[in-house]
């Protein structure tokens, strides 16, 4: 499926009208040790869940201390599956791990329904969010260069008949293609990629305006703030679900007035990071988080409603880290600081003095911040004049 088709690409619902999932988390192998981590990353597969449309689920959260090289799970844990399956009248399950191949394969053999890994479902949701043309090329990239190694191990998966969650993108047709095609098609991908990226370059070049990155674990309200913050009529899409926008999108913003004449900058909304997403997955949206790398600084938005605030801010350090860009200078905006005790409020202002708190919903700290950005491209804007 090229991107045209893709961005066309709708939910199919299942036969059931519904579906019905069983969520697996599990720790205790050397991949996932921490009992803690690996709780909080289940109750992140719920929001991917809800965001890939599964209206009811359920869990079972198992220790696992060797996985099994044919299905993961164990013998006793795999009947305890079977037991709910069948009691549940469950029509999808989603493994909180990064199944191989083979495994997958094994187990919707093994258990009579459709069975997703972690990555399998993040996938589903970037086809599912494409918007764009450039964003479901991202996605098909994203797509072909997981199942190119796996093409083999994938077969009986991708041949499934029928659409909905699991099936969404290139799916069956790569059953029909060999490898050489496959790289050809990620080839002229990339290509494409490349002259959307110059025309990028080119629109860059025609601004003399200073230029912020609104970057964070996605779900943080990242494109909530860039709405609040730009006077457009035309409001971004926004939804409190995980990888609400794919997109980089830039709008001009009001800051202020300077010797009676307004002052603006650029600020550029980018797609959210995740924990466990693979750099392959992340690479694929290269032209879309290089936009990171042009822009004068970055809006560091936090979720300071977060049980795993200190997790996720190190996450996003780690991924701008990759980009090279974690020197560029930062401005902290903790969002939903509504939702946070004043103890917790104290201790991270403490770690944090400079950043602006506040809720991107109810514009509670939006003046904050326009005056912070106001004040750093100002001191910008004359250390250029005087140059």
């Amino acid at each position: 499926m090229d991107a045209s088709s893709l961005i066309q690409h709708k939910l199919t619902i299942s036969s059931s009208g519904e579906y019905r999932a069983l969520l697996i988390g599990q720790y205790g192998s050397k991949y996932y040790p921490n009992k803690e981590i690996q709780e909080e990353s289940l109750r992140e597969l719920y929001l991917l869940s809800d965001t890939a449309g599964i209206s009811q689920m359920n869990d079972l959260f198992f220790h696992v201390s060797t996985p099994d090289s044919g299905t993961f799970f164990s013998k006793g844990i795999l009947e305890k599956i079977q037991e709910m399956i069948k009691e549940n009248n469950y029509n999808i399950l989603i493994a909180d791990v990064n199944l191989k191949p083979a495994q997958l394969k094994n187990l919707e053999e093994l258990l009579k329904i459709r069975v997703l890994g972690r990555i399998e479902l993040i996938l589903d949701i970037f086809a599912m969010r494409a918007v764009t043309h450039e964003s479901a090329l991202q996605v098909e990239l994203a797509q072909l260069t997981y199942i190119l190694p796996r093409l083999k191990g994938l077969g009986g998966v991708l041949s499934r008949l029928g659409g909905g969650i699991g099936t969404r993108g290139p799916g069956e047709s790569m059953l029909e293609t060999d490898r050489r095609h496959i790289n050809k098609r990620i080839q002229k991908i990339k290509e494409e990629l490349k002259s959307v990226s110059k025309h990028r370059d080119n629109t860059r070049k025609n601004r003399n305006i200073m230029t912020y990155a609104l970057v964070g674990y996605t779900n943080a309200g990242k494109t909530s703030l860039l709405n609040q913050l730009c006077s457009s009529a035309k409001k971004l899409f926004a939804e409190d679900r995980l990888f609400a926008t794919l997109d980089s999108f830039s709008r001009k913003v009001y800051l202020g007035e300077i010797n009676n004449k307004p002052f603006y900058s650029v600020i550029t909304d980018t797609v959210g990071f995740i924990r466990n997403l693979p750099p392959s997955l992340s690479a694929a949206f290269q032209s879309t988080l290089e936009e990171i790398s042009y822009t004068d600084a970055i809006i560091l938005v936090i979720d300071a409603s977060s049980l795993r605030l200190d997790e996720e801010i190190e996450i996003v350090h780690n991924e701008l880290e990759k980009l090279k860009v974690n020197e560029k200078q930062k401005i902290i905006f903790f969002n939903k600081s509504d939702l946070i005790f004043p103890s917790l409020k104290r201790k991270l202002s403490k770690k944090y003095p400079n950043a602006v708190w506040g809720n991107a919903l109810s514009k509670d700290g939006t003046k904050d911040l326009r005056k912070k950005l106001f004040e750093l491209t100002k001191k910008s804007f004359f250390l250029h004049e005087t140059r």
